[in-house]
């Protein structure tokens, strides 16, 4: 059986996320400040924390930290427990090395769920399918975010518009209906790189929305798109009142990050050859690549994508043509040869 430590200092949350933990199966222990959070997790070494931020004598930023140099702890999934408010300290948390948080007041199903997704991570790695019960929790809280937008009106946009720039805060939340767009960040000596796509049905920006923070980079237009849009105001009001759209913003985050980092590993690590195939196969997942929907973003676009020059990236394309990987007319890109362009060496 799970241990689960709770450390919160309403007596009446506290006795609400143990009968709720209790019940389904978990071993729950309780803390009713930092320093008895501290304590109780030396002693009973439990499976994973759920910790509230405002705390009396210790605040949850404290107990993380210093759990976070213990080795016997340093690896415990560590959740904070926060209210909207404080959702702009989550930063912080993030920074520390928190694994996630779940805003008060809770629901039950998404409670569980993350639960579940941290102890399953720790126990069998990500990359194992879901159990059916977050499976059908996921597949919900996806379909609830995408009623948030269905009333949106639909704007067209035209290619190299701004949606939005780096080191600002959201005005709005955006849904993609049609098109292609980049996530980027530009050094200061102008070199671009794009970190991610998106495309239809994708959300840029919703994390920084969701958690009240600046835009990280910028996002432009890469096609003609269509956008769907709503205030940030009024998605604030519909996620105060249901909780369950918040599983799948989360979901979505981490499956962002797990990408970017394997990019981020990518650009590091393989030759060009590699680098530019895996770009291939990133338009790919993205609906392009096809003799009806071929590749015609600029060379440019194409070396950011990839972390290298331009010319680079043209050279590295005839040779795919050459060897019967793709087929390029007047400058669009068609694949001809997913497998072997997937299956290329390091």
């Amino acid at each position: 059986m799970k241990k689960i430590l709770v450390i919160e200092d309403n007596h009446d949350v506290r006795e609400n996320l143990e009968e709720i933990l209790e019940l389904s199966g978990y071993q729950v222990s309780g803390a009713k400040d930092g320093k008895d959070g501290v304590e109780m997790a030396k002693l009973i070494q439990p499976d994973l924390i759920l910790c509230d931020i405002m705390l009396p004598i210790l605040d949850g930023f404290g107990i993380l930290k210093i759990l976070s140099g213990d080795p016997a702890l340093s690896k415990v999934p560590f959740i904070f427990l926060t209210a909207k408010s404080e959702l702009t300290d989550m930063r912080k948390g993030m920074n520390l090395g928190a694994d996630d948080y779940i805003t008060k007041p809770f629901q039950k199903d998404e409670l569980l769920s993350v639960i579940e997704m941290r102890l399953q991570k720790v126990e069998r790695g990500p990359s194992l399918p879901p159990s059916e019960g977050r499976l059908k929790n996921l597949q919900r809280s996806e379909q609830e975010l995408k009623k948030v937008f269905q009333d949106a009106e639909e704007r067209r946009l035209p290619p190299n518009f701004f949606l939005f720039n780096a080191n600002k805060r959201p005005r709005n939340v955006y849904m993609i209906t049609e098109g292609l767009l980049k996530e980027c960040h530009v050094s200061d000596f102008g070199k671009e790189t794009i970190f991610r796509l998106f495309s239809v049905g994708q959300y840029p920006g919703l994390w920084e929305a969701y958690h009240g923070s600046d835009y990280a980079g910028e996002c432009k237009t890469l096609t003609e798109v269509g956008v769907k849009a709503i205030s940030i105001e009024e998605f604030e009001e519909i996620i105060s009142k249901d909780s369950i759209p918040g599983l799948a913003i989360r979901e979505l985050f981490h499956r962002q990050k797990l990408l970017l980092e394997k990019k981020l590993v990518a650009l590091a690590i393989h030759s060009v050859r590699k680098r530019v195939g895996i770009m291939l196969e990133e338009l790919i997942d993205h609906g392009l690549g096809s003799a009806e929907n071929p590749i015609e973003l600029s060379r440019a676009d194409l070396g950011a994508l990839c972390g290298t020059a331009k010319e680079t990236v043209t050279r590295t394309l005839s040779d795919f043509k050459e060897e019967g990987l793709i087929e390029i007319h007047s400058g669009r890109v068609i694949v001809v040869n997913e497998s072997s362009l997937r299956e290329l060496p390091d």
